[in-house]
C-alpha cells in the first residue's frame, strides 16, 4: 500500500462529503453551498494543491467559497502544521488531525501484521508448513501471500488476511 497523502486524503473526503464518485472541483464548489464539510476539504485543497488561476475562477464563480480560502492566506505543505493551531482555523485542524490519524492507522497496523509475521514464521518452521499449503487451504492469491510469507512484505496482505494466516498455522 502507499503512504497515505494529504492531497490524496483531501480528495477522497470531497468525495465522501459529496456522495459523488469524481474528482471535479468544479462540481465538489457547486455541492459544497449547502455542505459545510465539504466546502473546508474543497478550502484546503485549492489552497495547498489547486494553481492559482483556477482556484480564482472557482472562487469568483462561487462566492461561498471565498471565506473559508481567505482563512488560508499563505497554507502550505510546509507550515500546515503551525498555520492550522490558530482557534480561527479550528475546523480545518479537524481535517487535517483525521488525516493524521488515518496516516497513522497504517503505520499501526503495519507493526501489529509484522509482529504476527514473526509468530507466523515460527509456527510455520515448527509444524514445517509449506507456503503453498497455506495459500491453497486459505484460497489466497499466492503472488501476495508468498511475498509476504517469505519477504515478510506486511504491505501486501491485509490484517484479515494475516489473522487468517496465524489461525491455521496455530491449528495445523
Amino acid at each position: 500500500m502507499r503512504r497515505l497523502t494529504f492531497k490524496s486524503y483531501l480528495m477522497s473526503q470531497c468525495r465522501v462529503f459529496s456522495d459523488k464518485d469524481s474528482t471535479s472541483l468544479y462540481t465538489f464548489s457547486k455541492l459544497s453551498a449547502d455542505n459545510a464539510r465539504l466546502k473546508d476539504a474543497l478550502s484546503l485543497y485549492l489552497a495547498l494543491y489547486t494553481p492559482e488561476k483556477l482556484e480564482n475562477r472557482l472562487k469568483s464563480k462561487f462566492d461561498y467559497l471565498n471565506r473559508s480560502c481567505e482563512k488560508l492566506v499563505g497554507i502550505n505543505e510546509e507550515n500546515i502544521d503551525v498555520f492550522l493551531q490558530d482557534k480561527n482555523k479550528s475546523e480545518f485542524r479537524t481535517i487535517y488531525d483525521n488525516f493524521l490519524y488515518a496516516q497513522n492507522y497504517q503505520e499501526k497496523e503495519n507493526n501489529i501484521k509484522t509482529l504476527m509475521y514473526n509468530k507466523i514464521l515460527y509456527l510455520k518452521e515448527e509444524k514445517h508448513i509449506t507456503n503453498y499449503c497455506i495459500y491453497k487451504k486459505l484460497n489466497l492469491n499466492p503472488g501476495n501471500t508468498n511475498t509476504f510469507l517469505k519477504n515478510g512484505d506486511v504491505r501486501k496482505v491485509s490484517l484479515d488476511t494475516v489473522r487468517k494466516i496465524l489461525a491455521f498455522v496455530n491449528e495445523y
